[in-house]
């Protein structure tokens, strides 16, 4: 049923900026993702122009970027990783002395080190085990918020949703789930611009202290009372090491999942009639899943280093170039994916990058789709909603979608409003 679902393709407005904005040519010249007039919807239009330009771009921000824009070069690229060096950081600019959060801004062999470490809570099997538990979270912001008749799906749902499966998976607190949103939108405002971390690290580090010590003086059965006995490269593992694993888990586990998930309802809200596709045919649950994740890609891009030079497209890169890979304008390329700006419920097989590829893949990629999948799930279980106001969209740290509210109003269960 997937692949021939009747009246499921879903225009997406046009993007706001359109052609005369005065920022488009400049940004397609010169990108940079931390520009104060870029926004979601004019990075669509730049993503568009840069990769009709070329393959790869040159960018003076920052002092020089190198722009990989089309899919089958983002993701060559991604699978790469012996060239396109992850151990640099991939958020940048950023302020010198800031750790690395681990796995992904490590390379083989301390990736491997990091990621089997980090990777117990997420795999498939432990997922299906939270099944339950998942789906009990879930009713528990969901029901409130359908039986009012009305709320914000970003503050009640979006935002709490994510930290609390966050923490179910890996243990951390209460206290830390309800501290860890401000602390990331702190470290993403200071990060590109300050001079060092101490107007957000400390923060982060004596909120992980906290945790780390609740875990050894009290253990439960979570995953973070193992982690901190876990064997490390036949040794303890060392405050540090868990920091900048505690800190993937932190943000990662929140910010990627809060994002599409947003943007997932959004789409839901403002198109009553796509609630109405997955009421008439629940198989296609995944399909808008997948598709939210393409067409909206909560982390527009990442940045790798060449340790050597490489020719991408037919343009020699040097060694040593920091490399923006436009995971946004991949996963809208039209070679790969036709009618690219269309929210599509029968298009098929959708392999867009939004989880990485490669040997960062992401480590949550399964528990996010369990989340999302059952969240529609219970969702069709009320009534419809809809949006009763606009968001605004914007960029954290330059590369992370965000909204900043979805208020909704549900029909009654007769049919008519509330």
């Amino acid at each position: 049923m997937t692949q021939t679902a009747p009246a499921t393709t879903h225009d997406t407005p046009p993007s706001v900026p359109g052609p005369r904005c005065p920022h488009l040519g400049r940004l397609t010249a010169d990108f940079d993702a931390h520009d104060p007039h870029l926004t979601p919807d004019l990075a669509v239009e730049v993503h568009r122009a840069i990769r009709a330009t070329t393959p790869v771009t040159y960018s003076r921000a920052h002092g020089g970027t190198w722009i990989v824009s089309r899919y089958q070069d983002v993701r060559a690229a991604l699978a790469d990783h012996e060239t396109f060096s992850s151990a640099s950081g991939v958020f940048f600019p950023r302020a010198a002395g800031t750790p690395r959060f681990a796995p992904l801004e490590y390379d083989p062999p301390e990736q491997n080190r990091f990621r089997a470490a980090m990777k117990p809570p997420f795999q498939l099997s432990r997922v299906r085990e939270l099944h339950g538990a998942l789906a009990d979270l879930i009713r528990a912001h969901v029901t409130p918020i359908a039986e009012r008749g009305h709320g914000d799906l970003v503050a009640e749902l979006a935002v709490p949703l994510p930290l609390a499966v966050v923490g179910l998976a890996v243990g951390f607190t209460e206290h830390a789930q309800h501290s860890i949103r401000e602390l990331t939108s702190n470290t993403w405002a200071r990060m590109p611009k300050d001079d060092g971390p101490g107007g957000f690290w400390p923060a982060f580090a004596a909120l992980f202290d906290s945790e780390i010590r609740r875990a050894r003086e009290e253990p439960g059965d979570d995953y973070l009372s193992t982690l901190v006995r876990l064997p490390f490269d036949g040794r303890p593992v060392t405050r540090e090491e868990l920091h900048v694993m505690l800190v993937a888990y932190a943000i990662a586990g929140h910010e990627t999942s809060m994002n599409t998930l947003a943007h997932l309802l959004w789409e839901l809200g403002r198109r009553p009639e796509l609630q109405s596709a997955l009421r008439q045919d629940p198989g296609l649950v995944p399909a808008a899943v997948e598709e939210a994740l393409r067409l909206w890609t909560p982390v527009d891009h990442g940045t790798r280093v060449t340790t050597r030079p490489v020719v991408v497209g037919g343009t020699e890169i040097p060694a040593g170039a920091r490399v923006v890979l436009l995971t946004g304008a991949a996963n809208r390329d039209p070679e790969v994916f036709p009618d690219p700006d269309t929210f599509r419920l029968d298009r098929g097989a959708n392999r867009h990058l939004t989880f990485g590829h490669g040997i960062h893949f992401c480590l949550g990629a399964h528990l996010a789709r369990a989340e999302f999948t059952q969240v529609l799930h219970e969702l069709l279980r009320h009534p419809v909603f809809t949006l009763t106001e606009d968001p605004t969209r914007y960029f954290e740290n330059g590369r992370h979608i965000c909204l900043d509210r979805l208020p909704v109003r549900f029909a009654s269960r007769n049919g008519g409003g509330r």
